[in-house]
Order: structure tokens, then C-alpha cells, then sequence
């Protein structure tokens, strides 16, 4: 359901466990969409899912600019997102499925590279 989501449009999609009236166990599903992708998405959801209606409300979102740099980790390449803030780096974050290759390729646990990644990434602080 997610995937279908993601590719119809959506920037993120995800699933919160609820409980509805009588206790009975549910989920509200939840998606982030441009505007101009929101009837893709419906689409998707109304044919994905049992549901006969939806919510929809609108938001705005901040971010910061970005920009890619990549760091060795032991040969492997691994690339880090910076985020400015007015032109200052407040956040630099390895690329998750970066780090996931390197680990498999090193023979290592993903929080040892992650771990070593970011180390590597605060020079860009």
C-alpha cells in the first residue's frame, strides 16, 4: 500500500496503528502530496484499500536547502545530505541505503558504517 502510494505520487506515505470506537484496532493512513499529485494519490488509495472516504488538509512546508557530498567509509563510497540554514550546514546526515550497501559490502553491521559515516560527515559542520 505504501509503495503504491509513493508511486503515484506521494513524497511520504506511512501507516499509525489506532483503535476506533469499541476498541476495535485500525490504522490511519497518512500521506504527504504536492497538490498537484493529490488526485493520483486518492486513485491509489480508493482502489488500494477498503475505504469509502477520505481527509484532506492542506500544509506548508519549510526546508532547507541541500546539497549531496560523499565521505570514504574503509573504500566505500557514502553520501551525506547537508542542510543550510541560511547558508550555514546545520545538519549533515549519511544516505541510509548508501550505508546499508557499504555494510554489505564490507562485511559489517549498518551501525558500525553509519556510525563511521557520520563521524566523517561532521567536517562538513
Amino acid at each position: 500500500m505504501i509503495a503504491a502510494l509513493l508511486e503515484a505520487g506521494a513524497s511520504d506515505a506511512w501507516l499509525t496503528p489506532i483503535l476506533m470506537k469499541k476498541g476495535r484496532p485500525a490504522h490511519t493512513l497518512s500521506a504527504l502530496v504536492d497538490g498537484g499529485r493529490a488526485a493520483d494519490v486518492r486513485d491509489a488509495i480508493f482502489r488500494q484499500t477498503s475505504t469509502i472516504g477520505l481527509r484532506e488538509q492542506p500544509l506548508r512546508k519549510h526546508a532547507l536547502e541541500r546539497e549531496f557530498v560523499s565521505v570514504d567509509v574503509d573504500g566505500q563510497t557514502v553520501s551525506v545530505k547537508l542542510a543550510r540554514h541560511e547558508g550555514t550546514v546545520v545538519n549533515a546526515q549519511p544516505e541510509f541505503d548508501d550505508v546499508a550497501r557499504a555494510a554489505v559490502a564490507l562485511g559489517r553491521p549498518v551501525s558500525d558504517v553509519l556510525a563511521a559515516a557520520a563521524a566523517l560527515a561532521r567536517k562538513f559542520l
